[in-house]
């Protein structure tokens, strides 16, 4: 393994593996317990990769890592000294940006060599002080440079130690350039940007995740709203508001930013990739965790029927979270009782109480019926016929 992470069963496997498994082959169980996986959170397990680094390290019965065993075909000093270099003229730092694409692109190894001698910090580096009064000495557009240092630093692939590593240097500053490029960026540099502060915000501790950059959710909010990201971009995004949100008052933020509103409308589109549902769901149960994201929910045209649509549909993982969102809706906003009805959510949870399903998502309908059950009994749109 070179970057373990741990799943919901307590399995841990290599990331690009069990990402892989998750999505490109579109499995959602363990593939060791065989157990369906309702949250398909990855967890960085930092202790079986310090295990990992001290075996290869200290290993002389078995082969070492390519890292330790041999010796990189081209001169990393001169790399560091055109990107290091406060000197430097730009155009010299993005002929040696072109130089790492170069090396990586030709052999994956090169990129720990790289790490292991400091290029990739000097790149996260270049990311995160390149200023743009550097234009007016520089031929080279630093805007264009930010966004070529991004796009390398994605191919280099960090491992989780370093990215934490420079991610938390200079009081976060990488990451506030990061989001930054979510809004002013180029497309490439848009979608890079998005999938490295995925990885960084899984790795980082939660005073950062408290104290976000100021553009950062409206830049996700930004992106997803235009609704042309890929999968990987658009689930990198979903993430990072999953990873940022319970801190701080960033759901208010979110809230704030129109994060309810435009995840209902991507729900609403959203009609077979389960992994995708579930991540919308949990973001805007979120949001629903507050009185304001709340009222967004309800106040939005599609907010509830988009909510009752996705209760027995894709997968149980996905009517447990919108019975959860249901749940605090119901609870909370008693203006929603006759939406419910019209739009057939009490039918739906009727049914689902009368079927074999989750335990879990079987008890919060239960709940919700329980505690609503005498006001929607007298309306003439009560679906009688659900019951026993």
């Amino acid at each position: 393994m070179e970057d373990p992470v741990t799943i919901s069963t307590g399995v841990s496997y290599d990331r690009a593996s069990i990402d892989r498994w998750l999505t490109e082959y579109e499995h959602h169980t363990c593939p060791v317990t065989n157990q369906h996986l309702t949250d398909l959170t990855l967890t960085p397990n930092a202790t079986l990769l310090r295990l990992i680094q001290s075996w290869a390290a200290c290993s002389t019965g078995c082969v070492a890592p390519a890292v330790a065993a041999t010796k990189p075909g081209f001169d990393v000093s001169e790399i560091l000294g055109d990107l290091g270099d406060p000197a430097a003229r730009a155009d010299g730092k993005a002929k040696a940006l072109k130089t790492i694409r170069s090396l990586v692109l030709d052999d994956d190894g090169n990129a720990a060599h790289m790490e292991k001698a400091g290029v990739t910090s000097v790149v996260a580096s270049l990311i995160a002080t390149c200023e743009p009064s550097e234009a007016l000495r520089n031929i080279v557009d630093p805007v264009v440079l930010i966004d070529e240092a991004t796009s390398v630093l994605h191919l280099l692939k960090p491992s989780p130690e370093t990215l934490r590593e420079v991610s938390e240097s200079r009081n976060g500053e990488l990451i506030a350039s990061l989001a930054s490029l979510l809004q002013r960026g180029s497309n490439q540099a848009r979608v890079h940007a998005a999938l490295l502060l995925r990885s960084i915000y899984e790795v980082v501790g939660d005073n950062l995740k408290a104290r976000i950059p100021v553009d950062l959710i409206e830049g996700v909010v930004e992106i997803l709203k235009d609704q042309n990201a890929d999968r990987a971009t658009t689930m990198a995004l979903l993430a990072i508001m999953i990873e940022v949100l319970p801190h701080g008052k960033n759901r208010l933020k979110a809230v704030q930013a129109g994060a309810v509103a435009v995840t209902v409308d991507l729900l609403v589109e959203e009609s077979v990739d389960r992994r995708k549902c579930e991540a919308m769901l949990y973001l805007l149960e979120l949001m629903c965790g507050r009185a304001e994201g709340r009222a967004e929910l309800v106040g939005h045209p599609a907010g509830v029927a988009a909510l009752v649509a996705k209760v027995l549909s894709l997968s149980s993982g996905v009517t447990a979270r919108a019975v959860k969102v249901l749940g605090l809706v119901c609870r909370y906003c008693g203006g929603v009782m006759e939406e419910m009805l019209q739009v057939g959510g009490v039918a739906k949870l009727f049914m689902l109480v009368q079927m074999e399903s989750n335990r879990r998502s079987r008890e919060m309908a239960k709940a919700i019926l329980g505690n609503h059950i005498k006001a929607w009994s007298k309306s003439p749109c009560f679906p009688s016929h659900c019951l026993p």
